[in-house]
């Protein structure tokens, strides 16, 4: 009868004086493993044009439907060599789970998940968690 006891004590006080391993989270950052999936980007190019062809597989292929896209016709083809650009891309974070399906399916290597874990929003609801293409893109928002 005394001897859990004894035992559940002694594993307690075991773990009294283990190293702790709290992170000072803002100020400490924890280092991710190499094949984690964050935070997504969309690429573009080095003459800064899209690289999204707005071909729809990575909305087709996203198991949550997270994704929206919608393509648009460019006659002059400025934005892609394709001649079709995503007027609108969303990806709703609240449905998102961080798969990579949408990675593996991109034909042009158009989006990419970086290491950013920190995702907050500014205020309760799930509104702030739609984020657009202005969010979304390597040139101003990204890293």
């Amino acid at each position: 009868m005394i001897g859990p006891l004894i035992k559940g004590l002694s594993v307690t006080f075991g773990h009294l004086f283990k190293r702790h391993v709290t992170v000072k989270y803002p100020y400490e950052k924890r280092q991710v493993s190499d094949r984690y999936r964050g935070r997504h980007i969309l690429r573009v190019d080095e003459d800064g044009r899209e690289r999204c062809c707005a071909c729809g597989l990575c909305e087709e292929v996203c198991p949550a439907g997270a994704i929206k896209l919608y393509g648009k016709e460019d006659p002059e083809f400025k934005r892609s060599d394709v001649g079709k650009y995503a007027e609108y891309y969303a990806i709703d974070y609240s449905r998102c789970i961080f798969c990579g399906f949408c990675v593996d399916a991109c034909p042009r290597g158009a989006i990419e998940m970086t290491q950013d874990y920190e995702l907050t929003v500014p205020g309760p609801g799930r509104v702030h968690l739609l984020k657009e293409k202005d969010w979304l893109l390597e040139k101003k928002g990204g890293e």
